[in-house]
């Protein structure tokens, strides 16, 4: 089955700071200090410049060291900036281990493992979000994580338990549907994926990722007819999106409709030529390239 059939929403960092503080905070030209407040207002750019000249203007606390690194690395977290956030966590745990520290906050934990994760540092991701996820038993973050990262790890089972308390902490995110929908597909129960497919797309009728979802999970049913105009749907709302143009290709070369479906399958890969099966099916479809 299809890895890129579904996109898991990982970039949902609006709570990704180290602490979760929202308070308003009175900076008074501390750097520190603003950096946190900068956190607060969901303004990670201003936070990572403040915590930078915070960590560069004073001496810190035994400790506090480590806090800094902390908050600077979910900020660069907050940007999508995974190396430099794993630098900062890794820093802030050596730091607070050389100075006698300890550094136990599990929203930390789960931060580097998020980081871990999106630099495909797989092991050390899943002993920080397993732990993560004993501690913080409600956190749509960890958990979105963990089942992303249980299916990269071929563990579709834990990935649909782990989706489950997603679907259950955010009922109306369709984002939890469509990923335990895929969880579902890699495990076979194409009926459960269908249905979750469906729930996505009850909660967003325009959304190119659920219309996509069900279409997909539809053609691995072998319903592919049925799967055709959703998957038209989906690529009129994302046609930039090499999954979702791919499972429009695939419908129409199950219903024969080749001359369609080969320049479909050519265009996927070209929106999306890292990923190995857009790449084997352009390659199928197109021998003479």
């Amino acid at each position: 089955m299809r890895s890129a059939s579904f996109i898991i929403a990982l970039s949902l960092f609006a709570a990704v700071t180290a602490c979760g503080q929202k308070a308003p905070i009175d900076t008074a030209g501390n750097p520190c200090l603003d950096g946190e407040a900068a956190l607060a207002a969901d303004d990670p750019e201003r936070a990572v410049t403040s915590f930078e000249a915070c960590l560069e203007s004073r001496e810190l606390e035994p400790g506090e060291e480590a806090i800094i690194h902390s908050q600077l690395g979910g900020a660069y977290l907050y940007l999508d900036r995974y190396e430099d956030a794993l630098h900062e966590f890794d820093l802030a745990y050596a730091v607070a281990e050389t100075q006698g520290a300890t550094l136990n906050s599990p929203y930390v934990r789960r931060n580097r493992g998020i980081a871990r994760y999106r630099t495909d540092r797989k092991d050390g991701a899943l002993s920080d979000l397993e732990a993560a996820a004993i501690d913080l038993p409600n956190d749509m973050l960890t958990f979105l994580n963990l089942g992303g990262l249980y299916l990269d790890l071929d563990r579709p089972a834990e990935a649909v338990a782990a989706f489950d308390t997603v679907t259950r902490l955010e009922p109306t995110w369709p984002g939890g549907w469509i990923s335990r929908s895929g969880a579902f597909l890699e495990l076979g129960i194409n009926t459960s994926a269908i249905d979750d497919a469906r729930r996505a797309v009850e909660l967003d009728p325009e959304s190119g990722f659920a219309l996509n979802q069900l279409c997909w999970s539809l053609i691995e049913d072998g319903r592919a007819e049925a799967a055709l105009p959703l998957c038209e749907q989906a690529v009129a709302a994302e046609p930039e999106i090499g999954a979702i143009v791919h499972s429009l290709a695939s419908a129409l070369e199950d219903v024969g409709r080749e001359e369609e479906a080969y320049p479909l399958f050519a265009q996927a890969h070209e929106l999306t030529p890292d990923d190995p099966e857009l790449l084997a099916d352009y390659e199928r479809t197109h021998p003479n390239r």
